[in-house]
């Protein structure tokens, strides 16, 4: 792979009597994709273990089409503190040092002493919509049909690259779709016109949910203080079909349209929520701060990890590739 691939990264532990321990690996695209891509990051080591006994880990993100992207695989001798230590600490160092905001694991002793240098995401900070139960089915889709504990380290290689050209191709085509066709906006709103210009597709579905979602909400002004409008947003949701109600409260800076709900989920899953959007309309605004639409769910923006030559480089999709290019 590293002939193929100059900015492969891969780092051996040996024992003492010069047996591999433990293996490490990423590939050039997964190393370009952790810049737009690494903020939040799940470690996954529940798909398999293979006929050696090494546990397959991986660190996996989400991309913006809300698509699982691989940041980096490994190969331990256990599921102990020092093999979480030593494949961490390799993984920093292939991504020159640069730590996650966060980091989700399946929480076991030996991770939890491990991970000492990224907390484990609550609600109150972002992850990308995230949790430890998707990406592991995520990561589950991502090698399924690929290797399996049978697999041979031979086969591994190759069935890796068969693997990672898959999702590369899935990651570009949706990618060419998003730049080709525009999903219609559901309203005259010219905030949902504003996420229809700038989101791929996968977010900007989402976002649609929320401006339907709207129609289950109403608002009452609290009170203003200075530039700050506070409503409480009542909503109704279904729990197990069973119609219920919740009150949550929302502020709003009058001067620069900064939004706070108290369901901070703008701040953990990086969309716009219903009770904002409900506010927004109430006080006729009509254009949302660049703040709320990140970056990292923009479409148009050419992404490098996309071009990066790898050992699994994805012909079929030149014509398409070109196309992308004058796009």
């Amino acid at each position: 792979m590293r002939e193929q691939n100059t900015d492969f990264f891969y780092d051996i532990d040996l024992d003492e009597d010069f047996h591999v321990r433990n293996v490490f690996w990423a590939d050039a695209r997964s190393r370009a994709a952790y810049e737009y891509f690494g903020d939040v990051v799940t470690f996954d080591i529940t798909y398999l273990t293979n006929k050696y006994d090494m546990p397959f880990a991986a660190f996996v993100s989400v991309n913006h089409h809300c698509q699982s992207t691989l940041l980096g695989c490994g190969l331990l001798s256990g599921e102990d503190t020092n093999s979480f230590v030593w494949l961490f600490k390799s993984w920093l160092r292939c991504m020159l040092e640069k730590a996650p905001l966060g980091i989700m694991t399946d929480q076991c002793k030996a991770m939890k002493n491990a991970i000492e240098w990224a907390p484990t995401l609550l609600r109150k900070y972002f992850g990308a919509g995230m949790s430890t139960t998707k990406c592991s089915e995520s990561i589950h889709i991502f090698f399924d049909g690929y290797i399996n504990s049978t697999t041979s380290l031979n086969q591994f290689v190759k069935q890796y690259d068969n693997a990672l050209r898959s999702r590369a191709e899935k990651e570009f085509e949706v990618g060419f779709n998003s730049m080709d066709t525009t999903i219609p906006c559901g309203s005259n709103s010219s905030i949902e016109k504003q996420f229809q210009s700038e989101l791929t597709n996968a977010k900007f579905k989402e976002i649609q949910v929320e401006f339907r979602s709207k129609m289950n909400c109403s608002a009452s002004l609290n009170g203003v203080e200075g530039c700050f409008a506070t409503y409480n947003v009542l909503e109704e949701i279904l729990v197990r079909d069973i119609r219920k109600e919740r009150v949550l409260k929302v502020v709003l800076n009058k001067e620069n349209h900064d939004f706070k709900c108290e369901c901070s989920l703008f701040e953990f899953r990086g969309i716009v929520y219903r009770h904002v959007l409900f506010v927004c309309s109430q006080e006729r605004i009509i254009s949302l701060p660049e703040k709320y639409v990140l970056t990292r769910w923009k479409k148009n923006i050419k992404r490098k990890h996309s071009y990066i030559k790898t050992s699994y480089g994805v012909t079929e999709l030149k014509p398409q590739m070109d196309r992308f290019d004058k796009l």
